[in-house]
Formats: C-alpha cells, sequence, structure tokens
C-alpha cells in the first residue's frame, strides 16, 4: 500500500472516531442576569454545575428588573426574577420555579446577645419610619413576652462538594415538600433593647425581593386598624410602596442589590434591612424571628419556608401565589420562590439544552449541597411543576 492510501485510510478513520466521540452539543457558556436574591446559590454552585455538565455560567445579578429587561430584549440566555413579569412579558416566556428561600429582616445591634422578636406591625412601622429607635414601645412589647417557635425534623445527608464528602443537616420534607414539625419551643422572653437609633437601608433598584417584602408588609397588616402602617400596594421599587417619603428622612440609606444592603448594615451599628438570609449569613448579621399569621415567631431558614411556600397556589403557568396572612402552622411569613426565566422557542438549541440541564441542578442538587445558603430544596407537587416547565425549554 502506498503512502498517499495509507494517510487516506488514516484520515477517514479518525474522522470516523471523533464523529462517535464528539457529544451532540458541545459545552456552553451560559449568560444570564437579574435576581441578586439567587446569587448566593450561583456562586456557591455553578463551579459544581461545570465539572458535572461542562457547561459555564455567567450571572452577575442587577436586580429581578434588570433581569426581566435583558429577557425581553434578548441579552441573556436566561434570567432570574422573584416576581412574575406585571406587563409586557415576551411571548416565549418560561417560568421555571427553581429557588426558594427566605427574606430575613437582619440587623446590627452587637450588645443584644439574644436574637429579637418582631411582628409584621413592628416590621412595618420600622420600614415606614413611624418608628426611629430600638428601644420603641412597640420593639419592647414584640421582646417582653411569651413566644412560640416551631422546632423542625431534620436528617443527615451526604454530598459531594469539591471533590470532598461532606455531611450536613437538613430538614425532612413530607410528600408535598413540606418539613415536618417535631414540636413546639414556649418560652418567656425579656430583652433589652439599646437606646439607639435606627438606619433603615433598602433597595432603590427595581427588586423582587422588594415586591415580595412589601406584599407581606401590606398584606400581613390589611386588618390592622392602624390604617396609616402599610397602605400601600407591593412594588419592585421600594420607595414607591412607603406610606411615607423616606427621601425626606434622615435615618433611611438606599443601596443597590442585596449584596450592598447587608453590607450597609454590617457597616453602621443600629442598622437593618430585609434581603436573602444568606447575606445575613455572609455579613454575620443576626436575623429576627418573625411573627406568622398563626401568632408563632419563626426564624428564616429553609424549613420554615417550605411550609410557607407550601401553603400556596400552584398557578398553571409555574408561579406560585402565596398569602401573607394565611394562617399556616410552621410557615416562615416571609418565604418567596424565584423563578429562572427561559425562552420556550427561537433560540439555539444548544444553548437551550444547557440551560435547561442548569436549571435542572439549580432544582435538584444545589440546595442540598449547600444547605447553608438558607436555600430551601422544593420537592413535591412545585417540583413536579418545576419539572414541567423546564422540559418547555426547546
Amino acid at each position: 500500500m502506498n503512502s498517499r492510501k495509507r494517510l487516506a485510510i488514516i484520515a477517514i478513520a479518525t474522522s470516523a472516531l471523533v464523529m462517535s466521540t464528539t457529544p451532540a452539543f458541545a459545552n456552553q457558556s451560559l449568560n444570564g442576569s437579574g435576581a441578586t436574591f439567587a446569587l448566593p446559590l450561583i456562586d456557591a454552585c455553578k463551579a459544581d454545575f461545570t465539572k458535572d455538565k461542562g457547561h459555564t455560567v455567567n450571572y452577575p445579578g442587577g436586580g429581578s428588573g434588570k433581569g426581566r429587561t435583558d429577557f425581553s430584549s434578548n441579552l441573556v440566555d436566561f434570567a432570574g426574577s422573584d416576581a412574575p413579569y406585571s406587563s409586557g412579558a415576551p411571548a416565549n416566556l418560561i417560568y421555571a420555579p427553581v429557588y426558594a428561600a427566605p427574606i430575613a429582616v437582619m440587623y446590627n445591634l452587637p450588645t443584644v446577645k439574644e436574637t429579637i422578636y418582631l411582628s409584621p406591625a413592628t416590621v412595618a412601622k420600622i420600614f415606614s419610619g413611624y418608628i426611629t429607635n430600638w428601644d420603641a414601645k412597640e420593639i419592647a412589647a414584640d421582646n417582653e413576652r411569651v413566644v412560640k417557635t416551631p422546632i423542625f425534623e431534620t436528617k443527615k445527608v451526604t454530598t459531594t462538594n469539591k471533590g470532598k464528602k461532606v455531611t450536613k443537616s437538613v430538614p425532612v420534607l413530607d410528600k408535598n415538600g413540606k418539613a415536618k414539625i417535631k414540636s413546639y419551643s414556649t418560652k418567656t422572653v425579656n430583652i433589652d433593647l439599646p437606646k439607639q437609633q435606627i438606619t433603615v437601608w433598602y433597595r432603590t433598584d427595581s427588586s423582587g425581593t422588594s415586591e415580595n417584602f412589601t406584599k407581606f408588609l401590606k398584606e400581613a397588616n390589611a386588618a390592622n386598624p392602624d390604617t396609616r402602617i402599610w397602605p400601600k400596594t407591593q412594588n419592585g421599587v421600594f420607595s414607591n410602596a412607603t406610606p411615607n417619603n423616606i427621601s425626606t428622612f434622615f435615618n433611611f440609606q438606599g443601596a443597590s442589590g442585596s449584596a450592598a444592603v447587608a453590607a450597609g448594615v454590617a457597616s453602621k451599628v443600629g442598622s437593618i434591612t430585609y434581603s436573602e438570609v444568606s447575606f445575613a449569613i455572609a455579613n454575620k448579621l443576626p436575623s429576627a424571628f418573625i411573627q406568622n399569621a398563626n401568632g408563632e415567631f419563626v426564624a428564616p431558614d429553609a424549613a420554615g419556608t417550605s411550609i410557607f411556600l407550601g401553603g400556596g397556589t400552584i398557578n398553571d403557568n409555574g408561579t406560585v401565589s402565596v398569602d401573607f396572612a394565611k394562617k399556616i402552622p410552621g410557615a416562615y411569613p416571609l418565604g418567596t420562590t424565584s423563578y429562572g426565566l427561559a425562552y420556550s422557542s427561537g433560540k439555539d438549541a444548544a444553548k437551550q439544552k444547557a440551560v435547561a440541564e442548569w436549571f435542572t441542578y439549580i432544582l435538584e442538587q444545589c440546595p442540598t449541597k449547600y444547605p447553608e445558603k438558607g436555600f430551601a430544596q422544593i420537592t413535591g407537587p412545585l417540583a413536579t411543576k418545576a419539572k414541567e416547565q423546564i422540559a418547555k425549554i426547546k
């Protein structure tokens, strides 16, 4: 056989080998934007996703409003939003409920060694400017009383984290995806709050976290006879929902994004804000127990969040409607679902397949891999709905 024939045979054989071993779709680089609420889990888990699936994820955040705008403008492969579109949603939009976590009310009071307790009315008065000092009578009343808190069942799970097996405790969930209550703790608290001015940090960007927080303040206080507390409906821009013009209040400080408001609280004694609980953990800030409609005070954790969201309604489009005034035993009343936004059509097939894999990874693996980030593992009917939505990404 002459050399030219041998080279031809080798070339054909090599080509056949490449065709048989190359995957249908090469590894993808996915670009997204949106809710800073999702950032802690994404930042923790995206390296695992790259290792397991080969795709990379770029997600700088920017807020839910930016995510929806970028998605509508076809600037990203996927987006994140803590709230659905109120108008102007693209026709090829898919909501995938892949994130769930509590919104924590975090604060900076180094002289107070116990975790404080706050009712919805007190939270509303603080964030509307009616309460300006930590020794106010309303805060004192919340922290000089008998409090009832749920204790949840937990179990040990072992996962692989950066090549090492790690065992952690996670809530035990029932078939509907709700944490199981083991018992209740009832105790009398008598916490002294300092004579300290309150500095309120709030989001200035268009934020799904702000929209959910202001919805809670409106609905949880709807039956309160003091109609001043929170008369306006929810809004993604916090200052548009407040009953007072907070731009004239010396003790209100705005910043863009969850990380910024949490860092602001950490920088100034007496401060308070609302944000995903992972930002409180990252800044070593305590988070208040919040009173639910059932009269219980619940910590901002994955267990109470799963119970609260389990009391909501799963809509046909994948969104979840919750009732902040509903009496749900064991519920943390500031839990929220956050959505991955994807396109149903009109996009590159390889990108779409990678987006579906990313959403599935977030849904099924990331909360268990990183329970310390505070995200609830979505199971039961909501997980089934999320998978149905992800399957529509074509």
